[in-house]
């Protein structure tokens, strides 16, 4: 048998024990409905929070200057029709409304408000805050009414909203013009958090999987027949493939999953002109696959040192802290994601991976294709002296029993 074929056999041997294993299928299947049933809890109360944002607001006024030039009726905002403030002869009487629940604050406009300026605001005893939407809409009214018939319209309509229909755009390094905010950064942003989130995802968990097995199979000296067929380097190299196998396939489901749920959004990023980071998207993958391979070596080979589970998974969980810097330094990355501090870790190992797809992601044109194949390069060197690494550890760790060895042990075994 030669050396592919063994590599082969254990690889399929490994994906097919993984992807049977009822945490993997709960994993696999459950995490989309775990995530579909924490967004409808998120999402019911927002939804009704939104809504009630449309409903009509009514708020009360005083105003014995007759600043306002109310009247007897009502005034409202040119720009949100749905407030309203309706006059009242005195505080008291305001107040009274106040507690009938038929508006939701009142304010005072002293009767020389035009020359001291000063008002006054009034909430239930349940609220305690500051009614800030009441009180910008009456800032805006204040400021038509007091420029009607003063000024020209067009000079009044700038003084009451001077920056609205602003328009954003970011200029990328070649000049060119994107949209900026909104769904645009959006996108930009989602796409390298899901991408860091399903990386830690699978590596923890296919991690998991390694270490159990690699454990159960040192307990019950099955490890024996492997070593009989098979050499630690073709063991390892087998069970990386296969369960790496088996951690594409989870990711492939759980994107597949995430888009065919959000397949009505396309069309309407589409008609939006959102710039989907298509050059981040296609690195994703080859980077997943170098990242994999490299933490999983690496996990695997300081787990078989364990002499039990427990044991395994405390000398794996550096490698699995390692693969959540990324996530955790998310925001100075999206501050300045071409900036010294992330060139640097584009050049790293441990973190290449998520940091070239964040950005390609942020602005593709500003991320130099030398910067994409140096840390494909770097990424892949690593990931081959890795395995080679992890193949001398786990050929110790297959071959010691009982107590953990010790660290002389270890180098001496490993130069053997």
């Amino acid at each position: 048998m030669n050396h592919w074929h063994k590599v082969r056999t254990v690889a399929t041997f490994e994906f097919l024990s993984a992807v049977k294993r009822r945490g993997y299928l709960i994993a696999t299947f459950g995490m989309p409905v775990f995530m579909a049933l924490y967004g409808a809890i998120v999402g019911i109360p927002a939804y009704f929070m939104a809504q009630k944002q449309f409903e009509p607001a009514v708020y009360g006024i005083v105003d014995p200057g007759n600043v306002l030039r109310l009247g007897d009726g009502a005034a409202r905002d040119e720009r949100d029709t749905r407030v309203t403030f309706r006059k009242y002869a005195t505080e008291g009487d305001a107040r009274s409304a106040l507690l009938a629940d038929r508006i939701k604050s009142y304010f005072v406009l002293p009767a020389d408000y035009l020359q001291r300026g000063g008002l006054e605001s009034y909430v239930p005893d349940s609220v305690r805050l500051p009614d800030g939407e009441g009180r910008d809409t009456l800032t805006r009214l204040l400021r038509q009414r007091l420029l009607a018939g003063r000024v020209d319209e067009a000079i009044a309509a700038r003084v009451v909203d001077p920056a609205g229909r602003t328009r954003r755009f970011a200029v990328q390094a070649n000049g060119a013009l994107v949209a900026s905010g909104g769904a645009s950064t959006a996108v930009r942003i989602v796409v390298p958090v899901i991408f860091m989130v399903f990386f830690l995802l699978s590596v923890l968990m296919t991690s998991g999987f390694l270490l159990q097995g690699t454990a159960t199979e040192k307990e019950n000296k099955v490890v024996d027949v492997l070593l009989a067929s098979a050499n630690p380097d073709e063991v390892l190299a087998g069970k990386l493939l296969g369960l790496g196998a088996a951690g594409l396939l989870q990711i492939v489901l759980w994107v597949s999953l995430l888009f065919a749920g959000g397949a009505g959004i396309v069309p309407m990023l589409i008609a939006a002109r959102v710039e989907v980071p298509w050059v981040a998207a296609a690195l994703a993958l080859p980077l997943f696959l170098e990242s994999f391979l490299f933490f999983g070596s690496l996990m695997m080979g300081t787990g078989s040192l364990g002499s039990n589970m427990r044991e395994a998974q405390q000398l794996a969980m550096v490698w699995s802290l390692t693969a959540a810097l990324p996530l955790m330094m998310m925001g100075p990355l999206i501050q300045d994601p071409h900036g010294t501090f992330a060139r640097v870790l584009t050049w790293i190992p441990l973190t290449s991976a998520a940091v070239v797809v964040l950005r390609a992601s942020m602005d593709a044109a500003s991320l130099a294709w030398w910067e994409v194949a140096g840390a494909v390069v770097v990424l892949g060197i690593s990931t081959w002296m890795a395995i080679r690494f992890g193949a001398r550890l786990f050929r110790v760790g297959l071959l010691s029993s009982g107590a953990r060895p010790s660290l002389r042990e270890i180098l001496r075994q490993a130069r053997l």
